[in-house]
């Protein structure tokens, strides 16, 4: 089987969306041949991570890119061109389809995107129309009613369009969770029968837990953006509470944050007695972190969007995946929650920093008396591991192949 996977967000960058396209990569069967459609790095918050490199055998890749790309690309994705980005400042990927169709040395069997970004899609759906192949499209998360994205009742009046066009043509529709699934399928019920879920997968290989940590004080570690909703706030604001009751807990917790952030927000964090914002930092240093961590850190948006409590963030798998139990700051019944509450974990609402500082309290305690902090249950039959999750993504390929073959026999 040849797949075609159009996916912008790919190795080596270092977005959650590269990291599982990377993934699925490393595990898909060797005998699969792939050719890889994606976009070059320019920078930003999305940047190159030479650890995330796939080496992979059968594998081509054909790199989209504008003249003059890194200049070029930054201009397109400046903000007062906003009403260029519909869906997305990779809007120009879609106009390639003749072009990547010439570098195929030979055919494709299954045309795979993987969006974000959501003009991943608005190619497939050409390449499809151009090439006759079927077309699974995967949305790694919501389209036109995600709650991040917030857009001009122009702007989203286009994306409702680009989103109905490729959920009419797409042979099959994958989201990573059932409640966005579910969401679709009453949005769509003519497209109902062929909408699965996908979730999003843990690291190929079990990152190993470090045998000794630093010594110090119990170590809380984030990793990840900070931006929009996503705010630490209550969090820092339940280490305040636990330092005005307990002055001793200055220096009895200590909460180190990983990753892209405005400079008020690192310097909102720094502010705040054992918080420091590190910055962004290569993956392989980031595993080394979370394995010498006690406590990982999730903070998720709060809101009224009902579809907020249907992400997983892809980080929570890479926290189990290292054996540490996660502390989250989620909307109640959200994935996040549902996975705390299955024995990985504790979760808080947003609003309830008394909560959060009691907990914190609770887990400095046991620390210093030297009590083992729980551990996350056994993972060899979790549903996040990459090969199973793969192995459902090459099944659903095959089929969509063989359905094909089945119909151009008929003609």
């Amino acid at each position: 089987m040849h797949v075609l996977l159009v996916a912008p967000s790919a190795p080596p960058k270092n977005s959650p969306e590269a990291m599982q396209v990377g993934r699925f990569l490393s595990s898909l069967d060797p005998s699969v041949k792939v050719t890889l459609v994606t976009t070059p790095i320019v920078a930003g918050w999305q940047w190159e991570d030479r650890s995330l490199a796939v080496d992979r055998p059968r594998m081509n890749v054909v790199e989209l890119s504008l003249p003059a790309h890194r200049s070029t690309q930054r201009l397109l994705a400046n903000r007062r061109l906003s009403f260029l980005h519909n869906p997305d400042s990779d809007f120009w990927v879609r106009w390639f389809a003749g072009h990547v169709l010439q570098r195929l040395s030979d055919t494709p069997d299954v045309i795979y995107s993987r969006s974000g970004p959501f003009s991943a899609a608005l190619l497939a759906r050409r390449l499809k129309m151009m090439s006759g192949k079927p077309w699974l499209m995967h949305l790694s998360d919501p389209w036109s009613d995600s709650p991040y994205r917030q857009l001009s009742p122009r702007r989203a009046a286009v994306d409702r369009f680009q989103e109905e066009a490729c959920f009419a043509f797409a042979d099959m529709i994958t989201l990573t969770t059932e409640g966005q699934a579910d969401h679709y399928r009453e949005r769509y019920p003519d497209r109902a029968g062929s909408i699965f879920v996908t979730p999003n997968m843990m690291p190929v290989v079990q990152p190993l837990q470090t045998a000794s940590r630093p010594e110090g004080p119990l170590r809380l570690v984030y990793t990840g953006a900070l931006y929009g909703e996503r705010d630490p706030r209550a969090l820092l604001s339940a280490l305040r509470i636990l330092h005005d009751a307990e002055p001793s807990g200055k220096e009895r917790i200590r909460l180190d944050f990983y990753g892209n952030m405005a400079p008020e927000m690192a310097a909102l964090i720094n502010g705040y007695p054992g918080c420091v914002a590190h910055g962004p930092i290569p993956f392989e240093e980031v595993a080394d972190v979370q394995a010498k961590a006690d406590v990982l850190v999730t903070v998720e948006a709060g809101g009224d969007n009902p579809l907020l409590l249907h992400f997983m963030p892809s980080k929570n798998l890479d926290y189990i995946a290292i054996g540490k139990p996660i502390l989250a700051v989620t909307p109640k019944g959200s994935q996040t929650d549902r996975l705390c509450r299955a024995g990985y974990g504790w979760s808080f609402s947003p609003d309830d920093s008394p909560a959060i500082a009691e907990k914190l309290s609770q887990l400095a305690r046991d620390f210093v008396a030297g009590n083992r902090i729980e551990q996350c249950p056994n993972l060899r039959a979790s549903p996040f591991r990459a090969l199973t999750v793969t192995d459902g993504i090459k099944q659903k390929l095959q089929g969509l192949v063989a359905k094909h073959d089945v119909k151009g026999c008929e003609l």
